[in-house]
Order: structure tokens, then C-alpha cells, then sequence
């Protein structure tokens, strides 16, 4: 053990003085050795000359295979060192002469370039004073047709605004039409003078004046609105008429009841026809009220006069079948029948009316292929050519302004929607009728009194 720990520190030394020296492992050799003799010294004399015969031995011999070793180790690297040194030389070299021909290339390549950005420049100059030159014309013709773009759209503004504004006048001008004629104060008027004539036209028609029709309308308000007696029986039936609005429902009905029971009215029973909805009745009701027949109508269609007339013979038959013999069962049977009967002949009407479309369809076709006509304006030919005639005695439909219209004129009547204008001995009128007969009578007169040489101007 002792000898293996003198052999590694001799070949400690050794690698010491083959290293690297300087102050500080000089001192440290010194130290170490000054350590070594005194472990040594430690020995008796036999075993130290035995100590350093050994490590003298050793020494021989590991000094010669380090310095074989070691000396053919260096000669490799230093032969490999300078292979690898000429490699590298030839490698830069080779490098060199690469990098000096991509400069070479480098600077080829900026001088073309540069020659094309020079004349990619000078061209890119020229086409930029050529489209300068557009541009300025362009810039010329645009702010000209600016201009007459800006007139032209100032004069359509115009235009349109004085067009609209005479919408809204004319809006206005209709809306206080419609307000005068439905809504005002004598709204419930008008709408008895829209009814009346047509009432008086389908008894005319279709009944051969059946019944005698009497407007009370507001000259008896205990009355209702209309008197229906019929000409055979002399029943009289009242019909009340109320124009109100679907969100403004009738709130009471007392005072039809009241007129329709009233003795001094005679009247066998009465039908309320409502524009909206009837408060606390179905949209179709009957009642019996002292043994009159009340019917109250919801939503009526004011063109539907048919209605009217059917209701009225359906309380005649009803009064009829109660004083003949009271039976309600045949009453019953009665009704049904009837109501039978009438769904037949819609049914049956309806078919024929399909029946009757197509062949128009057809007709209409066959028309318009063989002649290229309207086959209506065809029929209508000879009332058209003399519309000017026919119109003359119709009630206008434009909507005007009552108060520019009674302007400078003396005013004749109540406002409604039949109205006259015309001049009589230099004195401007307007009179107003409660229905379009009136109106037709009036011009008559004053037709008859201008044949007679009298100054007297008609105004349609």
C-alpha cells in the first residue's frame, strides 16, 4: 500500500513538471515534496533505501513508456494538426475565390439592376406626367358635371319637395274630409245620408218599392234613424244605426230598446246596425222585448243593403207567425226550413259562380287572342263616350276643402258630401243635400230655369 502511494505521487510529480508552471505551483511542488520526505523520514533505514529503490524502479520505467507514448501521441496530433491546418487553408481559400465570384456576381447583378430601376424610373416619371395631365382634364370634367350633377339634383330636390308638400297638403286636405264626413260631431249623420240613398235604390230595384222608407234621422232623436213600414202589412220596423269605431264599443242599447217599445211608435220590432262592436252582444243577436223582435248587427258592411231588407223580412215573418197561431215549434220548423234553403242556394250560387269565372276566364282569353282588346273597356264603349253626360249628375269623389270651397259663397244647407255649386243672378252658391237625389233635382231646376234665358251658372 505504502508502495502504490510513493508511485502516484512520482508520477504526480512528474505530470507536475511536464505542466504548466508558474509562481504558485512551484509552491505547491515545493510543499509537496517537503511532505513526501517527511512521510519518509518516518521509516527506518532499510525501508526507505527499500522505498527508494522501488520508486527508483518504477521510475525507469514508467519515464521510458510515458516519453515512447507521449512522443508518438504528439507526432500523431501534430501530423493530424497539420493536415487539418492545410485542409482549413484550402477550404478558406476555396472560399475566397467563391466569395470574391458572388461578389462579382453581387456587383453584376446591382449594376443591372440599377440600370432597370433607372429606366423603369424614367419610364414610371413619363406615364406619372401623362396620367398628371388625365388627372387635371378628368379633375375639369368631373367638377363641371359636379356642377350640373349638383343643379340637376338641387332642382329634383325641388321638385320632389314641392311634390310632397302638395302630398301632405293634399293628405290633410283628405283627412279633414274623412274627419267632416265620419268623425266630426254629425259623424252618426253622415253615415245615416251614406245609407239612405242606398236603401231607397235596392227598395226601388229589387222590392219594387216595397216598403215606404222615412229618415228621421236628428229631427226626433226619440225616433231611431229610420221608419220602415211595409206597404202590404203597414208593420213598422225601426232601424237605428250607429258609426262607431271597432276600439269604441256601443255602451248602452237602453234607448233603442226604449224606441222600439215605445206605443206611440207602432212598431212591430228594430235593428240596431253597428260600424264596431255592440257591448254585451254577439256579433249577431235577437232579442224579444215585450213581444218585439230586437236584432242587434255588429261590424255591419254598409254596402251590404241586401242584409238590411232580409233582416226586415225576418221580424215580418216572425210577427206574422206569432199572431196567425203562436205555434213555436212550427216557427221553428219555419226557420229551419228557411235556413236550409238559403245555405242551398249560396252553395248553389257559389257553383255557379265558379262556373261562371271560368267561362268568363275563357271568354276573356278568346278575346283578347282573336281581337287583342279589353273586352270590359268593349263593353263599356258606349258609356265611356258619353262619361262626360253621366258624370255630370254624380256626386264628385275628389276630396276637398269645405272651407275653401264655401269661400265668396253663400252657403245653402248642412256640410255634407252632396253638395251643388252654382251661380244664380251673379250671387255665388254652395248648397249642400243629405243625399245624391236631392242634388240631381237641384240641378234639374237649374238646368230648366238656363233653358228659360235666366243667369244661371252650374258648377260641377
Amino acid at each position: 500500500m505504502v508502495n502504490l502511494l510513493l508511485v502516484f505521487m512520482f508520477l504526480l510529480r512528474q505530470v507536475e513538471i511536464y505542466g504548466i508552471r508558474n509562481n504558485n505551483k512551484t509552491y505547491l511542488k515545493n510543499r509537496r515534496l517537503y511532505n513526501y520526505m517527511e512521510k519518509l523520514s518516518q521509516y527506518d533505514e532499510a525501508t526507505q533505501q527499500f522505498i527508494v529503490n522501488v520508486g527508483t524502479f518504477m521510475y525507469d520505467k514508467s519515464k521510458t513508456f510515458f516519453e515512447d507514448e507521449l512522443m508518438e501521441n504528439k507526432m500523431i496530433e501534430k501530423r493530424d494538426l497539420d493536415f487539418n491546418i492545410d485542409k482549413i487553408r484550402n477550404e478558406k481559400k476555396r472560399l475566397e475565390d467563391r466569395l470574391r465570384e458572388k461578389e462579382n456576381e453581387n456587383m453584376n447583378l446591382k449594376s443591372s439592376i440599377y440600370k432597370a430601376r433607372d429606366e423603369e424610373r424614367e419610364k414610371y416619371e413619363k406615364s406619372a406626367t401623362w396620367y398628371k395631365e388625365q388627372l387635371e382634364e378628368m379633375q375639369k370634367i368631373t367638377k363641371l358635371k359636379e356642377t350640373n350633377y349638383e343643379k340637376d339634383i338641387n332642382e329634383r330636390i325641388n321638385r320632389e319637395t314641392e311634390q310632397l308638400n302638395k302630398n301632405i297638403k293634399d293628405l290633410k286636405k283628405k283627412n279633414k274630409w274623412y274627419y267632416d264626413l265620419y268623425e266630426s260631431k254629425e259623424k252618426g249623420t253622415n253615415y245615416e245620408e251614406e245609407l239612405y240613398p242606398k236603401m231607397l235604390d235596392y227598395n226601388d230595384k229589387y222590392l219594387n218599392s216595397g216598403w215606404a222608407i222615412t229618415h228621421i234621422g236628428q229631427v226626433m232623436g226619440e225616433k231611431s234613424d229610420f221608419h220602415f213600414k211595409h206597404k202590404e202589412t203597414d208593420n213598422v220596423i225601426l232601424i237605428d244605426t250607429k258609426n262607431n269605431l271597432p276600439t269604441n264599443p256601443i255602451a248602452s242599447t237602453d234607448n233603442f230598446v226604449r224606441d222600439v217599445t215605445d206605443k206611440k211608435t207602432n212598431a212591430i220590432g228594430g235593428i240596431m246596425l253597428a260600424n264596431g262592436r255592440i257591448c254585451n252582444k254577439k256579433s249577431f243577436e235577437i232579442n224579444m222585448v215585450n213581444d218585439k223582435c230586437l236584432m242587434y248587427v255588429s261590424n255591419f258592411d254598409r254596402n251590404n243593403i241586401e242584409y238590411i231588407f232580409s233582416l226586415l223580412d225576418e221580424i215580418n215573418e216572425l210577427t206574422r207567425l206569432k199572431k196567425t197561431s203562436g205555434d213555436k215549434d212550427r216557427l221553428k220548423d219555419i226557420l229551419i226550413e228557411n235556413y236550409k234553403r238559403e245555405i242551398q242556394q249560396i252553395e248553389s250560387i257559389e257553383k255557379t259562380r265558379k262556373i261562371t269565372e271560368k267561362n268568363i276566364e275563357s271568354i276573356v282569353e278568346d278575346f283578347q287572342k282573336y281581337f287583342n282588346e279589353d273586352i270590359t273597356m268593349e263593353i263599356k264603349k258606349g258609356e265611356i263616350s258619353s262619361s262626360s253626360v253621366r258624370s255630370r249628375k254624380k256626386t264628385s269623389k275628389d276630396v276637398v276643402d269645405f272651407e275653401e270651397l264655401e269661400s265668396d259663397r253663400v252657403v245653402v244647407g248642412k256640410r255634407s258630401k252632396y253638395y251643388l255649386q252654382f251661380e244664380e243672378k251673379g250671387e255665388k252658391k254652395i248648397q249642400y243635400f243629405s243625399n245624391n237625389w236631392g242634388r240631381n233635382e237641384k240641378v234639374k231646376k237649374l238646368e230648366k230655369k238656363n233653358d228659360n234665358d235666366e243667369n244661371t251658372i252650374i258648377v260641377m
